[in-house]
């Protein structure tokens, strides 16, 4: 899923900067940050039925309450309608 929304992405935004936390020391962080146009999104990506930790919650409405967009998505469409808040499509 990580590699499918990453190639989304880079080819719409192309000017997005994305950080991916990878490491396992980086507990609670979402999967992909990204600042698009002016905007800051916290992504938290999961497959099937996995939800998101308690810490992973509360760190994404930490998030919200600074005034970042955040979401959990299961697939790339959801990506999009989360990217799609901060601004057009092709923006």
């Amino acid at each position: 899923l990580k590699n499918k929304v990453l190639k989304f992405i880079k080819s719409n935004y192309p000017d997005a900067w994305i950080y991916k936390a990878a490491d396992r020391f980086t507990s609670g962080i979402p999967d992909l940050l990204i600042c698009k146009k002016g905007f800051f999104y916290a992504i938290e990506l999961k497959v099937g039925s996995n939800k998101a930790t308690r810490l992973q919650e509360y760190v994404l409405r930490q998030i919200d309450r600074a005034g970042g967009l955040t979401a959990v998505c299961r697939d790339v469409d959801q990506v999009r309608n989360l990217l799609s808040k901060g601004g057009d499509l092709n923006g």
